[in-house]
């Protein structure tokens, strides 16, 4: 589950190597267990381990900050506005850096902080949340890092610089761009990138934009709904298992741009050729058949529990 941010994480692996079971007994202020798998199952799961199982589990546990965070910030032409919250504000501060200088500003407690940006928010900005010298949250502002996790605490009212900063390295590892929604054969092309972003660590398609990355937008007239759907459709239909991502629509000067984002999943998506699944990943600005230990290593994830 998604859980606020910042968080501790702590990372708990059984060593394979120690006897099981009785050869350290856990014993503290709670319960009393045999083995670390049996205390382990019975903290995340409060239910008897499966002594049989012989698995050596990695387990993560999540646990949020709630001594403050920033749960909102909408970045406008000029105006920078960070919602913070939090159970144990006292004394923070708020603070936006660049490489010109910082602005600081007194949190008072939960609730709305503006930063006036009279010439837009600088590349490389930092906003932190801090309380001395300790931060209680923060958030970094260079070029986008291309669908990767897309922060959805972060909000863009300016569509069209985001939409420069994204093309400002062009095609890429995280970046293809399309002149239109494809048909027939040239689907696939689109739908096996998509695949291999979501194998990886995600990426962006932008759908209105020439591979000299000049921005022509989808053909005047057309029904936008209906190209999003069109889009959704093919994913649904041609991907296994359908992956993590957003279609989002920009206006830039006139011209509208169908995006989406794909997520990193941690996971192999397969493009479904027919009976035939197909995985692909992302090499540079170019897409190509995975190779089988890159498809291995793709289904070699340890299982995880997360908890908040």
């Amino acid at each position: 589950m998604t859980t606020l941010w910042p968080r501790t994480e702590r990372t708990i692996n059984r060593d394979v190597d120690t006897p099981q079971p009785g050869h350290d007994l856990l014993v503290g202020d709670g319960p009393s267990f045999l083995y670390f798998d049996q205390a382990l199952s019975a903290f995340l799961h409060r239910r008897p381990h499966d002594s049989n199982a012989g698995r050596s589990d990695l387990w993560r546990i999540v646990l949020p900050q709630r001594a403050g965070w920033l749960s909102q910030i909408t970045i406008g032409l000029d105006l920078l506005t960070a919602v913070v919250d939090g159970e144990a504000l006292d004394g923070a501060v708020l603070e936006l850096s660049c490489a010109a200088g910082n602005e600081l500003q007194s949190v008072d407690g939960a609730g709305a902080y503006r930063f006036e940006l009279p010439r837009g928010l600088a590349h490389d900005s930092l906003l932190m949340l801090r309380r001395a010298d300790q931060w209680l949250d923060w958030r970094y502002f260079p070029a986008p890092t291309y669908g990767r996790a897309r922060d959805a605490s972060v909000v863009w009212e300016q569509p069209g610089p985001e939409l420069d900063l994204l093309l400002a390295n062009g095609e890429g590892q995280h970046l293809e761009c399309k002149r239109e929604v494809p048909e027939g054969d040239s689907r696939k092309k689109m739908l096996k990138t998509i695949a291999a972003f979501a194998s990886q660590d995600g990426g962006t398609v932008l759908i209105g934009v020439r591979d000299d990355l000049q921005i022509v937008g989808l053909p005047e007239g057309a029904n936008i709904d209906k190209q999003v759907l069109q889009v959704v459709g093919m994913i649904r239909d041609n991907l296994e298992p359908v992956p993590s991502y957003e279609p989002r629509v920009i206006e830039h000067d006139g011209k509208t741009v169908l995006v989406i984002e794909v997520s990193g999943g941690g996971q192999m998506h397969a493009y479904r050729d027919g009976q035939r699944a197909e995985f692909y990943v992302r090499v540079g600005p170019n897409t190509v058949l995975a190779r089988h230990h890159e498809i291995a290593a793709g289904f070699r994830q340890a299982p995880t529990v997360t908890t908040a």
